[in-house]
């Protein structure tokens, strides 16, 4: 039936309204290529962060604060993988590999004004290696320090191998070399805190109000909300950092931040904002395709089991789950914004098999064999508890491995809990049986995605990393061999081995290593992804004044006039 010309009115008025109002951005820059001062720079999270004590702050969402607060004696350069003095000016490390003596720049100063001395880092990694006071989840990477056993059992008062022979040096001893020394001095855990604030307020508290010698310093902590960093006056590095303020918002619904994000409210729409929908979107329109920006991630996600619960007490129920996993849908459900794994490491890192023997798989009829090896052929006959952070993504991710492993005899119970519960969960014995889990580099060599995770010294009573709670002699042997062989051939070939170990034991069902996709507002300038630091922004400047966006455009199409239209068709036209 024709439309009358009323009904063709309506409609054309209809299609106006429903007109995508964001289909290019609101601002633009000004047009600097020198890097200016100023500006606030806002993003967001889906959930909340329970704590930013460097000493404690391990998931990804609480170290974005961290890293801003804290810093270290050593760090990454920007975008970078290699190591760089921070805190420290330089370092000389013994013939023997055994000493590193450290020398700290002149006049360092916490965001309080206070002078940092050689004092301030052994109590800073004291406080943190002492299991009575911190129940650290990063204590095991510095193990190797001289008197680390006699201190954490409480027969020494200090680090025997932790010297400060004049306010401006710090010496480090290790028991034995420890090819990865440098890359955990840079971790967060290593960080440098204000012993006078810190006794002051009180550990707990002082994760709620910290204080540090990074680029920003907290100004203000709204629980729940968001928290507000500004630029540190103090900060080693002047004339950085360029911005004036940051604002990381928390407990933002995914949708609710790409749409901020399209409103020009946020800088900053990270792979945790886009949902599969957003991110086709934006990647079909021309204006916005120049910002996004994708890089290969160093995450591997995999579900865990916990090997002290039932049934993953038994290893042929393992097993089963990791030959049960379909990799290829889910990868598929999630538009391939990620890549299925059958091992522990991830590409790019020393070790990566492509094909390792032993590699996991999907084979529904073996893993039905496994389950009937295990003493269950019709199936388990216990509901099993499967938890999932909170989230639309990881709803989705827990339904599917939901319907895979129902068709093994499998049945979970999905539950969600909100970040900061999951993990302090995840760390706790006979707490969770299975988990969707995950681990992103803190840095790159293998022993940081194997030896934290699986080690037993990982196993605690709070906040273990070893969130399996596995335990193998033959793992952890080939583990601290590992870590001190001097030859890189072996090394490598040692932490294959060991990852053969874990594919046989599966105390993890491996999934997918990530693909990250980041945008930013057309004037953030030198956000460049970091292969170490997640969503670290400490290094952006804004191009500032803004300027809306079609001025900006007309300026251009006015300047260039015909050939305006053919390079930009799809802003020819554009209303200011």
């Amino acid at each position: 039936m024709p439309l009358t010309p009323r009904a063709s009115a309506l409609l054309a008025v209809g299609l106006l309204g429903c007109q995508d109002p964001h289909v290019h951005p609101r601002f633009s820059g000004h047009g600097h290529r020198a890097p200016q001062r100023g500006g606030t720079f806002r993003f967001a999270f889906d959930t909340d962060v329970r704590t930013v004590d460097p000493a404690l702050a391990s998931d990804v969402v609480a170290a974005i604060p961290t890293k801003l607060v804290f810093a270290s004696l050593v760090d990454y350069a920007g975008g970078s993988t290699e190591l760089v003095p921070a805190l420290a000016e330089r370092w000389d490390v013994s013939p023997d590999g055994l000493r590193y003596t450290f020398h700290l720049r002149p006049n360092l100063r916490f965001s309080t004004g206070r002078r940092i001395t050689s004092e301030d880092f052994r109590y800073s990694w004291e406080r943190m290696l002492n299991p009575r006071r911190i129940p650290s989840p990063g204590a095991e990477n510095y193990r190797l320090i001289v008197g680390y056993d006699a201190f954490r059992e409480g027969h020494t008062p200090h680090l025997q191998g932790v010297e400060t022979p004049d306010p401006d040096t710090v010496v480090v001893r290790l028991a034995a070399p420890d090819r990865t020394f440098l890359h955990v001095m840079a971790m967060r855990f290593a960080s440098v805190v204000p012993r006078e604030v810190v006794e002051r307020l009180g550990d707990e508290a002082f994760g709620l109000a910290p204080v540090g010698a990074g680029p920003f310093a907290l100004e203000r902590w709204e629980q729940g909300s968001r928290i507000i960093l500004r630029r540190n006056l103090h900060y080693w590095d002047a004339p950085r950092p360029w911005l004036d303020r940051i604002v990381f918002e928390l407990s933002v619904a995914r949708h609710l931040q790409f749409m901020r994000f399209l409103a020009g409210e946020i800088e900053y729409a990270h792979n945790f904002s886009l949902a599969t929908a957003d991110y086709l979107w934006i990647q079909r329109t021309p204006a916005w395709r120049p910002h996004l920006l994708r890089s290969p991630g160093a995450t591997i996600g995999g579900l865990m089991m916990n090997t002290t619960m039932r049934p993953f007490d038994n290893l042929h129920v393992r097993r089963a789950v990791a030959f049960a996993l379909d990799r290829d849908a889910i990868c598929r459900a999630r538009n391939n914004r990620i890549r299925p794994a059958w091992a522990l490491y991830p590409p790019g890192i020393a070790g990566y098999r492509e094909s390792p023997p032993g590699a996991q798989r999907y084979d529904v009829a073996e893993a039905r064999r496994e389950m009937q090896l295990a003493g269950f052929p019709e199936g388990y006959p216990e509901e099993i508890d499967l938890w999932i952070s909170e989230g639309e993504a990881g709803l989705v991710y827990g339904q599917l491995f939901q319907a895979d492993l129902q068709r093994i005899g499998l049945r979970t119970r999905i539950r969600q809990a909100a970040l900061s519960v999951y993990y302090s969960s995840l760390g706790r014995p006979d707490t969770i049986p299975m988990a969707f889990d995950g681990w992103s580099m803190d840095y790159p060599d293998p022993n940081n995605f194997i030896e934290p995770n699986f080690h037993s010294r990982g196993i605690q009573p709070e906040n273990a990393s070893n969130h399996a709670f596995y335990r193998s002699s033959e793992l952890d042997a080939l583990l601290d061999r590992a870590k001190t062989e001097g030859d890189r051939a072996r090394r490598v070939a040692l932490y294959q081995q060991a990852e053969d170990v874990l594919l046989r034991d599966a105390p993890w069902a491996y999934l997918y290593t990530t693909l990250e996709l980041n945008v930013v507002q057309p004037y953030v300038r030198n956000f460049v992804p970091h292969p170490v630091w997640n969503y670290y922004v400490g290094d952006v400047w804004m191009d500032l004044p803004l300027r809306r966006w079609t001025q900006t455009q007309n300026s251009r199409a006015r300047a260039l006039g015909p050939a305006y239209a053919l390079a930009n068709p799809f802003t020819a036209g554009a209303r200011p």
